[in-house]
């Protein structure tokens, strides 16, 4: 269903781009949120793509959205060049059509292709634009984006280093705003609710948003070749995604680890609180919010993300709040080691956790939101 005309009148409007992936769209709720709690006469529009997790999340949330194409933009110049740019025509009209009946006062943008639309429209409207880059290199569209941009927010304080003398002085930095429920867990309650057992080292997997078959395969062989003392330690949470989770299941169940398998939670803290290491792909949204709960962390960087997540877990390894392993460099028994190492040693365990929460920035929705809503009336002559 779309919802953009639900809105109530009068209020600041403000339009949130945010889609493709929960990276991108998690802190972009957690932004909301904090805009309703300082002005609760805020009117906020999502524009995010036609994948189903978009339309899951806003639905669920309760949010107005509007809907974009999941163009995905080519590498290369080739055939599909072509069909991108029919798509790119298409939604850069309908950007104009939503920014025209919506009249936002502040547009933001979250990167990725949803971002590109409607930022550009919004910069030939002249209203107010600001764009927020939650990685420590930028992606493809923010990289453009930031010259369209009056303020350019940032998560982590390196990616000064790749912007231009121009783009730095538009440049926040802000931190990446984190759901405000990710605050209420504890591990006592979060091992109740999961119906764990508080005596046991617990494991949380995550594969991302869209689940990763590698992560799930690799982690799974590890863990299966523990000898028999260290799986009488272990528990695992392991979020799969929708494709692997009848199979890992299945795999947690023969070689004899207790296990909570989920294709996708809602109630993340949950599995936040309980743990006591975690491993993950690097996206930001996800390891800000870990670093918020103070959990060691085994990174490993998506390796198809144009070296985003590899600077992202570079950044996290070499302040101490976690080990990252390239995935061309993994395996089973490399990753078991670790396990092995890491389960059995709890001052290391305790000194990354202490790494991680230095990396947090509780106050980063509070730090975005006051930017957004200060930069409604300026708008460039």
């Amino acid at each position: 269903m779309n919802r953009e005309s639900s809105g109530e009148k009068g209020g600041v409007k403000i339009l949130i781009a945010a889609g493709g992936s929960g990276g991108h769209i998690f802190p972009a709720v957690a932004l909301a949120r904090r805009l309703k709690q300082l002005d609760g006469g805020v009117q906020i529009l999502f524009v995010g793509s036609e994948k189903a997790l978009d339309r899951r999340i806003f639905e669920k949330e309760g949010l107005r959205y509007s809907l974009l194409s999941a163009n995905k933009m080519p590498y290369r110049i080739g055939p599909a060049s072509l069909l991108f740019l029919i798509k790119l025509f298409a939604d850069l009209v309908r950007s104009l059509c939503i920014l025209a009946f919506d009249r936002p006062n502040v547009v933001l943008g979250f990167g990725g292709y949803v971002s590109w639309p409607i930022v550009f429209t919004a910069y030939l409207l002249r209203i107010p634009r600001i764009v927020h880059e939650q990685n420590v290199i930028p992606g493809r569209s923010n990289k453009v984006l930031f010259n369209l941009a009056d303020k350019i927010a940032l998560s982590f304080s390196e990616t000064a280093r790749s912007l231009s003398v121009r783009d730095s002085k538009k440049a926040v930095l802000t931190g990446n705003p984190i759901r405000a429920s990710l605050f209420k867990g504890d591990r006592p309650n979060g091992i109740m609710r999961l119906g764990l057992d508080e005596k046991r080292f617990t494991l949380l997997v995550i594969g991302g948003s869209q689940g990763s078959h590698f992560l799930n395969e690799t982690v799974i062989d590890a863990v299966s070749r523990l000898d028999t003392k260290m799986k009488a330690r272990l528990q695992v949470i392991h979020i799969t995604g929708l494709k692997d989770y009848d199979w890992a299941a299945k795999e947690y169940e023969r070689i004899g680890i207790p296990s909570r398998v989920f294709s996708f939670i809602d109630r993340i803290e949950d599995a936040y609180s309980a743990s006591n290491l975690i491993v993950t792909r690097s996206g930001a949204s996800a390891i800000f919010e870990i670093a918020l709960f103070g959990r060691p962390m085994i990174l490993i960087p998506y390796p198809f993300a144009g070296s985003h997540q590899a600077e992202n877990a570079k950044v996290f390894s070499e302040r101490g709040a976690a080990v990252k392993m390239e995935e061309k460099d993994l395996s089973a028994d490399s990753l078991m080691e670790e396990f092995i190492g890491l389960i059995g040693d709890r001052p290391r365990l305790e000194k990354m956790a202490d790494g991680a929460r230095r990396l947090g920035v509780p106050e980063a929705s509070d730090n975005l939101a006051k930017l957004v809503l200060g930069s409604r009336n300026n708008v460039k002559e």
